[in-house]
């Protein structure tokens, strides 16, 4: 293995409270525990690579505050750099994430220096690298389309995922035009999947983001596992293992991060997709 997985998507900090249940508009709760920790859809997707052994590189923004330093931080500790230089006279973002005791989680995001323009125009990747972008970084208009012109400008054996997130419908519609057709894999949950195509039938979304890019399609359903459509094929179900949910927060990047991990490998996509089942069901059912 000569590659590595490469993020462009978003590092920052979250702020998570365990809570009985959400507060009314305007009232209040108490938690029951309360973390602070490193997070997004970056960060987390690079975890999950490195937990399988895969060679990582950052490529998001970080910002020159107290956040951004527990960013970098986190990142040394995960042995994985973080060549970009900070942002100046901007911290990195926070998210105050709500966690309930079914496991999920309700999120507000601040957003910092993670939405500042990428960067990248002197930045080269290997032929063997494979990309995450993340649609949190294609919302602010600058950032999206000077993300959309990095992306194009690969070698085209350069794999590509784009993990739409909870706000890549947000995008413009001409920088996901123009992004769309470079993608190899589009990986999204049920939601984001409907949202994408306006498809109520989540097989038949997968069918048609599948047609939409290079490769393939995976949709995340949670504890029932994923669906997995190859351009031009009939979406495959693979069940996820058995588990009680914990901690939700972080599952989808998870997947992402170690789907990636292995098709940097050499995995079929349905293999790949398994053990991104397997890591993920893992993840919901640890306490951190």
């Amino acid at each position: 293995m000569t590659g590595r997985v490469v993020s462009t998507g978003n590092a920052l900090v979250d702020v998570v409270a365990a809570v009985p249940r959400l507060p009314e508009r305007g009232g209040d709760v108490l938690a029951s525990a309360g973390r602070v920790e490193v997070g997004g859809g970056g960060f987390r997707a690079l975890v999950a690579a490195r937990a399988t052994g895969a060679e990582c590189l950052f490529l998001g923004r970080i910002g020159s505050g107290p956040f951004g330093d527990l960013v970098r931080a986190a990142l040394t500790g995960l042995a994985v750099p973080a060549p970009l230089p900070p942002v100046p006279g901007l911290d990195s973002g926070f998210s105050i994430a709500a966690l309930e005791p079914d496991g999920e989680r309700t999120f507000m995001t601040v957003p910092g220096a993670e939405s500042a323009e990428p960067g990248l125009e002197g930045v080269d990747l290997r032929s063997d690298d494979v990309v995450h972008v993340h649609g949190y970084g294609l919302v602010a208009p600058r950032r999206g389309a000077a993300l959309a012109d990095f992306v194009l400008r690969l070698p085209g054996e350069v794999v590509v995922l784009l993990d739409p997130g909870p706000f890549g419908a947000d995008a413009d519609p001409a920088v996901l035009a123009r992004l769309l057709p470079r993608v190899d894999w589009w990986s999204g949950d049920a939601a984001e999947a409907r949202s994408g195509t306006g498809l109520g039938d989540v097989a038949a979304a997968a069918r048609l983001l599948a047609g939409t890019v290079r490769a393939g399609a995976v949709v995340r359903l949670g504890a029932e596992g994923c669906l997995v459509a190859a351009r031009g094929g009939a979406p495959v179900l693979l069940p996820a293992p058995a588990v009680a949910a914990v901690d939700t927060n972080g599952a989808g990047d998870t997947h992402v991060g170690t789907f990636l991990a292995a098709l940097l490998r050499g995995a079929p996509p349905v293999e790949a997709a398994r053990e991104a089942n397997a890591a993920a069901a893992a993840f919901v059912s640890t306490a951190r």
